[in-house]
């Protein structure tokens, strides 16, 4: 057997893996996932928003997850050429509307770029961490869905 890290349990290996198969983030998730149903019912759906052009061509999008009654944004994107006119507010906009639709109460979102914009479609941030990445504050914030 080769030697162990300390303070890893005697039949127990530890590996760490800098490129994880594909998979074990899945795995993980399930069991994570498993746990937490043994309190709380979990039920998640994603979905996502596309803006495309004349030509087909991807301009905008966004991609959020539903879970306990919250809608995460995890990714929006609007092509530098469509920002600052309302392609972004669009976007928003249905995906709150989607959200409510499907019960949703609130939405959350976290962004180290654009903090101004969140905050101008009724935003509100409740946490940071500064120097993330970099020198940059990744904002974490909050919708009420009404």
């Amino acid at each position: 057997m080769t030697n162990q890290p300390p303070g890893v349990p005697n039949g127990l290996r530890l590996t760490l893996d800098i490129e994880p198969p594909s998979g074990f983030r899945a795995e993980l998730g399930q069991l994570i996932n498993g746990f937490h149903a043994e309190t709380v019912p979990f039920q998640t759906s994603r979905f996502g928003l596309r803006l495309d052009d004349a030509e087909g061509r991807l301009v905008g999008g966004l991609s959020g997850v539903m879970a306990w009654g919250w809608l995460f944004i995890d990714a929006v994107w609007v092509d530098p050429e469509l920002r600052a006119q309302g392609a972004g507010r669009v976007l928003m906009a249905h995906a709150e509307s989607h959200a409510a639709a499907q019960g949703c109460h609130s939405v959350w979102l976290d962004t180290f770029q654009a903090r101004g914009f969140y905050e101008s479609v009724g935003y509100s941030v409740f946490g940071m961490l500064e120097d993330y990445p970099g020198e940059q504050t990744r904002w974490f914030l909050r919708k009420r869905l009404e």
